[in-house]
């Protein structure tokens, strides 16, 4: 990407160190500007260090939504290949319902008829189809009607990613990584001057990058401006290293794998996201954690009877309307706002339409997600 006079030099100030924030904080320093990213620990230790991590445009209506996602798992991938990361696994996912609920078939042959539309390929096949030739350690159900396999669908490291990202931006760039917390800004003249660290530090700021993810709220009211985004709480369960081959993304059965590494599973168990309270996190012998297992081991057999690693309670940011807010806020000229339910998967894609916008240009895919569309509160 060739350096842009419009960002030459420009101080930003990046909020944020999740899998948006660093990547974009990558792609502006290349494009010249001095770019300082804040976090209030480490990269990704927030909530994209909690998140199932799954990269997909699968049940993303309408059309340009999706077709925003299935282009960030492209950019993903040319991402990787630039910085030479291996934490993307585009291999696919699986997605089959109980063949006792009706309901359930119905609405995902729907979604599936719908990519087929949109002209993704997706392969219908057999629960014998799946065990002998894609995932010969799962259980699928022989009264199973159809397993839907989704290609362009996988998952990724997000803490790889994160830290891969800052590092370029900060060794090819010159970019700073700052540790702390943005408790205020300096104004003037309506816009914003510098950010203000917990400690007293002032970060000169030309423009401000709101990419705090489930604060992204609260920092907009430091800043005088306004974005309706609300926290979705989640929890993921680890389990111990089992021997089972997983290779893909599973959707089954009101629970969601994926491989975690060291022979381990990421469990993601719809029924317990409503249960989940950041403040007061799970223990490994929660009756609740243990049921995800169970659950589990009806698609992945290996686990029956294993005994949780990890229990982790992520905090998602869901903007009101469920779509990503991206661009600059109406009243405070100098502060852009970049927040998603989607970040995982959106992350490099947002990176380039952004840093494209703020070099002088008008990304058209990016018009149905401006913060304007909620009004000024």
């Amino acid at each position: 990407m060739a350096t842009s006079q419009f960002l030459d030099g420009a101080r930003v100030v990046v909020v944020g160190a999740g899998v948006i924030g660093t990547v974009l904080a990558y792609r502006l320093a290349q494009a010249g500007a001095k770019v300082t990213v804040v976090e209030r620990r480490h990269p990704a230790a927030g909530t994209s260090g909690a998140t199932f991590a799954y990269v997909n445009g699968t049940d993303k209506p309408p059309r340009h939504y999706h077709r925003l996602n299935v282009m960030g798992i492209r950019d993903h991938e040319d991402l990787a290949d630039e910085l030479d990361g291996r934490w993307l696994h585009v291999t696919g996912a699986l997605h089959w319902a109980d063949p006792s609920d009706a309901a359930r078939s119905a609405a995902l042959d729907q979604v599936m008829r719908r990519l087929d539309g949109w002209g993704m390929r997706v392969d219908r096949l057999g629960p014998r189809d799946v065990t002998r030739e894609l995932e010969p350690d799962l259980h699928v159900d022989p009264a199973t009607g159809t397993v839907y396999l989704v290609h362009r669908a996988g998952w990724l490291d997000p803490m790889a990613l994160a830290h891969g990202a800052v590092s370029a931006a900060v060794e090819r760039y010159g970019a700073s990584l700052v540790q702390g917390e943005i408790v205020g800004f300096r104004s003037a003249s309506g816009l914003l001057e510098a950010a203000v660290l917990a400690d007293g530090t002032a970060l000169p700021a030309d423009l401000v990058i709101n990419a705090a993810g489930p604060d992204a709220a609260a920092v907009a009211r430091l800043a005088g401006a306004f974005v309706p985004v609300e926290r979705s709480p989640g929890i993921l369960v680890v389990s111990p290293p089992v021997p089972a081959r997983l290779h893909r993304v599973v959707y089954a059965l009101g629970v969601n794998l994926r491989p975690e590494g060291g022979s381990r599973i990421l469990v993601q168990r719809e029924a317990l996201d409503s249960e989940a309270d950041p403040a007061s996190p799970p223990e490994r012998d929660d009756p609740r954690i243990a049921g995800a297992i169970a659950a589990a081991a009806r698609v992945v057999p290996a686990l029956a009877g294993s005994r949780p690693e990890a229990a982790r309670v992520g905090v998602r940011p869901m903007p009101r309307d469920g779509f990503p807010i991206v661009g600059f806020d109406p009243t405070v000229a100098n502060v852009y706002h970049v927040v998603t339910h989607s970040g995982v998967t959106l992350a490099a894609r947002l990176a380039l339409l952004v840093t494209e916008e703020l070099t002088g240009g008008d990304p058209e895919p990016l018009a149905p997600y401006r913060p304007a569309r909620f009004g000024v509160a």
